[in-house]
């Protein structure tokens, strides 16, 4: 039950999206799928005076090809980048990710953009968006500006997104040919949020030493982590179970300070995130090398 009356408004073009925003300022929410919203509201979470549907902008939704990267709309839904061929062909780790996403229903209204904006750690683009090295385009009163995914997210819940501001694309690097990728969680239920959600990258030369890897993990922490520290270190190595073994030890002392949850206490998280790592990786390994 919602527990507070609001105005609604329904804008049709971004600039009056962006001036109701900044006359309202902090009293008044941003509305796209209403996945995250409305429960909030329903729960007394959110109690915003003014809520701004951003629904009737309908060219914020598109997946393109654009200077070599996949440019997606912020109201795009995910279903849509779960089926997408461009981004099955380009960059199919996040199709993949988005199928992850809820149920049918959930990713019929539930967009990218709130995704990114409301930034539960335990979503699933968070990581894989990061390890991509994704950007987001984001207007503002003063015009736009780009992102950086290692950027926007800040803490629990929290972007780097001003209160006058409107995320308007994502954009993800196409992968290489030959590329292999997987993103694999552990959820207490089909569908459910990630426990831990792991996101791997992988390019192997035919003598399958290791070109480039990367891996993203989200839900342990309240920030999606990159494990950054070992792209560089083990590039070359073989690919083999050991090299695989060694990224998921890599994953297990990354996260420190993981948090705990009503299912999940920390030692257990990374433990999970060990785990996950390994299945994520050898997925993206029997990808990137096909019998």
């Amino acid at each position: 039950m919602i527990r507070r009356p609001f105005a609604f408004h329904a804008p049709t073009t971004l600039k009056d999206a962006l001036t109701l925003l900044a006359q309202y300022g902090e009293e008044a929410k941003l509305l796209a799928g209403g996945q995250s919203l409305v429960p909030m509201l329903n729960l007394g979470l959110s109690s915003p005076a003014h809520i701004i549907s951003l629904n009737r902008l309908r060219n914020l939704s598109y997946i393109r090809e654009e200077g070599g990267e996949v440019v997606i709309g912020a109201l795009t839904c995910h279903r849509t980048v779960e089926r997408s061929e461009i981004l099955k062909a380009r960059c199919s780790i996040l199709a993949e990710t988005a199928g992850h996403i809820g149920d049918i229903q959930v990713r019929n209204r539930g967009t990218i953009g709130g995704s990114v904006c409301h930034f539960d750690p335990a979503a699933d683009y968070p990581p894989v968006l990061l390890l991509l090295g994704g950007r987001f385009r984001i207007a503002g009163p003063t015009g736009e500006r780009i992102v950086e995914a290692k950027d926007c997210f800040v803490d629990y819940m929290t972007t780097s997104l001003r209160p006058d501001e409107i995320l308007v694309e994502a954009r993800v690097p196409m992968l290489p040919l030959g590329a292999g990728s997987a993103y694999t969680k552990f959820a207490r239920i089909e569908g459910g949020f990630a426990i831990v959600g792991v996101g791997a990258y992988l390019v192997v030369h035919p003598d399958r030493t290791c070109q480039e890897v990367r891996v993203g993990v989200g839900g342990a922490t309240s920030v999606p982590l990159r494990l950054t520290a070992i792209e560089e270190v083990i590039q070359g190595r073989r690919v083999d179970e050991e090299f695989i073994n060694d990224v998921a030890e890599a994953a297990y002392a990354t996260v420190v300070q993981p948090t705990a949850e009503l299912h999940a206490d920390g030692a257990y998280k990374r433990e999970m995130v060990r785990v996950f790592t390994r299945r994520a990786l050898s997925t993206a390994l029997a990808r990137a090398l096909p019998v």
